[in-house]
């Protein structure tokens, strides 16, 4: 039990809420169905002495002849009329019992003077306002806890927020990529270009592919124009020469009408005639004709190469001859070659034919094309 100072301690008043009984104060009669428990049944009110109690069934006894014969019959109870509590027999345990009454009020214990034996030995005792400020307590705590969680939760759904709009913004940059690469791909294909044999003209061109691919490129050398096919149609992208200017005494270029009216003049036994092969830009591993035969009989003497970009690798070039234009022969022995980063030639080419008849066609036949090589020129010089 506990010790007598914490009992003198606890300072807090019964309240008596009653009815004084009076015309203006009257009691309030009463019929509660209430349940056997433990032996006795609890009246929701204080019942008033005057009137008693009743309980169908059974009889009430007073408090004296309790006291002289301590138990009670089956058919009897006994009423408490300070607390409202009744004293029935075993036997009605568990049942529910309808209790008429005049109801006089309440009494009010405080939390603090309602107590339960938690331990013995030693004495541990709880009242119910400890139980309860525990509750509060504890009620607080879990507010504060599930505070917490909702922060939590809160601050997990911004994250998932910021998660989302990144994946979102993957997903945009992802598609920007694909678009850019398709753009790219369209591009490449719209300036690809991939040299063919070239032919006589355009119809001569439609027969031979007749089944192009895009980009492909071939060149007339009837009139020196140059075809892409646009996976449509065949276009004209340029023409062989067409951007030269007239020669001067301060650049190559094409030679202009008086010029070769003034060259004619010239007695050709003294005449050193030279064919001219170029490839403006960017040199690729292609074969580029001369449009028409060489007109006129005589020897070969020379074969010189430059370039106006020099390649960052080495550049080999050989030079064929024909007379039907389907038989192709080399009249070097050994070819043309650039070493890296060179202007010119290296000179170690050697002529193997020299003899140059009337309608022979020449062609230049770039075997290996060095990275970056730029604006081939080869001049073969031939005397009549």
């Amino acid at each position: 039990m506990p010790e007598l100072h914490h009992l003198l301690e606890i300072n807090d008043p019964i309240t008596f809420v009653t009815r004084k009984g009076t015309p203006e104060d009257p009691l309030k009669s009463r019929a509660d169905s209430l349940l056997v428990m433990n032996g006795m049944i609890t009246l929701l009110e204080l019942p008033s002495p005057a009137h008693g109690v009743t309980i169908a069934g059974l009889t009430e006894i007073k408090q004296d002849v309790y006291e002289q014969r301590p138990f009670l019959q089956e058919h009897e109870f006994l009423v408490q009329y300070q607390t409202g509590a009744i004293q029935v027999h075993p036997s009605h345990e568990g049942t529910l019992k309808l209790c008429r009454y005049m109801g006089r009020g309440l009494i009010m214990y405080p939390a603090s003077r309602i107590y339960t034996m938690v331990q013995r030995n030693p004495d541990i005792v709880h009242t119910l306002q400890d139980i309860v400020d525990e509750m509060h307590k504890r009620l607080n705590e879990t507010q504060l806890a599930i505070e917490r969680l909702e922060q939590v939760i809160r601050e997990s759904e911004e994250a998932t927020d910021t998660a989302k709009q990144a994946a979102d913004n993957a997903n945009i940059a992802a598609d920007e990529a694909n678009l850019a690469a398709s753009r790219a791909k369209d591009a490449y294909k719209s300036t690809r270009l991939v040299f063919k044999e070239p032919v006589e003209d355009l119809l001569k061109l439609v027969d031979s592919y007749p089944f192009p691919e895009v980009g492909w490129t071939v060149q007339t050398y009837g009139d020196g124009k140059r075809y892409r096919y646009d996976g449509n149609r065949w276009i004209e992208i340029d023409i062989f020469g067409s951007n030269l200017q007239p020669v001067n005494a301060l650049k190559d270029g094409l030679m202009s009408v008086a010029e070769h009216l003034k060259l004619k003049d010239i007695p050709l036994e003294v005449q050193d005639r030279v064919i001219v092969f170029t490839k403006e830009s960017h040199v690729f591993e292609e074969i580029i004709k001369i449009p028409h035969p060489f007109p006129f009989s005589g020897e070969i003497i020379d074969v010189k190469a430059f370039c106006g970009v020099a390649g960052e690798t080495d550049s080999e070039i050989d030079i064929e001859k024909s007379r039907d234009l389907q038989n192709w022969t080399s009249i070097l022995k050994n070819k043309i070659h650039f070493k890296p980063k060179q202007h010119m030639d290296d000179q170690s080419k050697t002529i193997a034919t020299r003899q140059v008849q009337a309608g022979d066609a020449f062609r230049m036949s770039i075997i290996k094309a060095g990275f970056d090589f730029q604006d081939l020129t080869i001049h073969i010089i031939i005397r009549t």
